[in-house]
């Protein structure tokens, strides 16, 4: 552990401690306004969807393979602007004549009919064959949905503030052409009471809607990106807050067990960092019985998808550095170091002082102060007050850098604003020795007396003795730092 004598008294600067962590489950950020306007790719995403053969008909959900839904062969044809090509018309038909055109009387081209008759058997055959009835009601919809502009027209609503409007809109297109965007949009405008009483029942039964919508496994399956964490679908939005509302009690009883099952409907969703969730509920036992290794293996998949909290956790089981450490899990620093730089290459300030303090202290690996400093370098940066105590040590020592005692105290003063004990303590004794800077024992006074009520050994050690040095001046001007403003003031 870094130390440094600071007091002349012979009290030890103690290392950065190691960062605590809680048991409560990481929020999830979900989606909603979109600041700065309404992004048309979402509209335009959304009448997609709703105009898919999967949606548009009872029978076309049913039907086999079509290139002309396929991505891989849409992107083709764009990069060589074949969008028009009569082998594009295969499943298509127009909304103004559902039962064929004009020149043939049958669905698609001639040339697409000549096309598809010289190629053998359809590999995936429709299971049901479409009625003049199912091509119509598509039709019909498909006519909505170019005329319609609800969505659009509720997002503004919403963006601007009139959430009554916006309500309004977003009912419209649900009763339209049932968008899941409106239904999610509509849950969250119950549940906060935005232009309505707040109703967690009404809000959940609009969320419900969303993840009870027909759904295909394959196409509407989310695809995570690491690069981008928190683009989700509605589907899964709609389930992580399901999830929330039942963690938290909001409206209604509060259920673990329910929280639980919306996160393991999430992932099924294809929401991976879901996983991280699940993970931390079988760690702790919230909502389902301690499972080690059913942990293991969601934190496992989450990791491998790209998910930085699920390396980062998976350091700590194996580093042995959770608050409730389960049964089962081996005790592997070289891991625990592999996953913790995994997730500090991705930018997690927490994996990145962890890797640093198993460098610095040797653990795993032979001691590197070097590499060390400059991964706490990198944690400090990012605000996080363990490191940045750490690093003033190497500062206050010269260890690795010049000395220089103004950017410890900074340091020092840095962390010790986020409420951390050691550094609260180290700031107190540079104050007092006026280290760094100009002495000021009323503030050293202040700073050691919030380190001892955070339960820093030391600082409770050390408050009585420059509690003796204090002038009646500086005494009161002590206390005027540790008492709290008035309320208005």
């Amino acid at each position: 552990m870094r130390q440094a004598a600071l007091l002349a008294a012979g009290l030890l600067l103690g290392a950065a401690a190691v960062a605590q962590q809680d048991n409560q489950l990481p929020a999830v950020k979900l989606s909603g306004q979109r600041n700065g306007g309404v992004d048309p790719s979402i509209v335009t995403a959304a009448k997609n969807k709703v105009l898919s053969r999967n949606y548009a008909s009872s029978c076309a959900f049913m039907k086999g393979y079509s290139a002309a839904e396929d991505e891989v062969t849409l992107a083709y044809m764009r990069d060589f602007g074949l969008q028009d090509s009569p082998s594009n018309e295969a499943e298509r038909f127009s909304d103004l004549s559902p039962g064929g055109n004009a020149r043939t009387d049958a669905v698609g081209s001639a040339l697409t009919e000549e096309l598809v008759a010289g190629a053998g058997p359809d590999p995936s055959p429709a299971a049901v064959a479409c009625s003049g009835t199912d091509r119509r009601i598509a039709a019909g919809r498909n006519w909505i949905a170019r005329k319609d502009k609800s969505l659009t027209q509720a997002f503004d609503a919403y963006e601007a503030g009139d959430y009554v409007q916006a309500r309004a809109r977003f009912e419209e297109g649900w009763n339209k052409l049932g968008y899941e965007e409106s239904a999610l949009m509509l849950g969250r405008i119950h549940l906060l009471g935005l232009g309505t009483p707040a109703s967690t029942p009404r809000a959940m039964e609009w969320l419900l809607k969303v993840v009870d919508a027909r759904y295909d496994p394959v196409a509407d399956r989310m695809r995570f990106d690491p690069r981008r964490p928190n683009d989700i679908t509605t589907r899964v939005d709609a389930a992580l807050l399901l999830a929330r509302i039942h963690l938290t009690g909001q409206g209604t009883k509060r259920d673990a067990a329910a929280a639980y099952r919306w996160w393991g409907k999430a992932l099924d969703f294809g929401f991976e960092p879901a996983g991280t969730l699940l993970a931390q509920a079988e760690l702790n036992g919230l909502g389902t019985a301690p499972d080690a290794r059913r942990a293991l293996a969601h934190l496992q998949v989450a990791a491998e998808a790209g998910h930085v909290q699920a390396l980062y956790l998976l350091g700590q089981l194996y580093h042995h550095q959770l608050p409730r450490q389960p049964e089962g899990v081996p005790l592997d620093l070289q891991r625990a170091g592999a996953y913790y730089g995994a997730a500090a290459k991705a930018g997690h300030a927490d994996a990145t002082y962890a890797a640093a303090r198993m460098l610095d202290l040797g653990e795993g690996v032979t001691a590197a102060p070097e590499r060390a400093l400059v991964l706490y370098k990198d944690a400090a940066l990012k605000g996080h007050a363990d490191a940045q105590n750490a690093l003033a040590t190497f500062f206050y020592r010269g260890e690795g850098v010049p000395q220089n005692l103004a950017t410890a105290r900074q340091l020092f003063q840095a962390a010790a604003q986020r409420r951390q004990p050691e550094a609260m303590f180290n700031l107190a004794v540079m104050l007092a020795q006026g280290q760094g800077g100009d002495q000021d024992l009323a503030t050293a006074y202040a700073w050691c007396s919030l380190s001892k009520n955070l339960g820093h050994e030391q600082a409770a050690a050390a408050l009585p003795s420059l509690a003796a040095r204090l002038s009646p001046d500086e005494r009161a001007r002590a206390e005027a730092m540790l008492k709290p403003p008035a309320r208005g003031s």
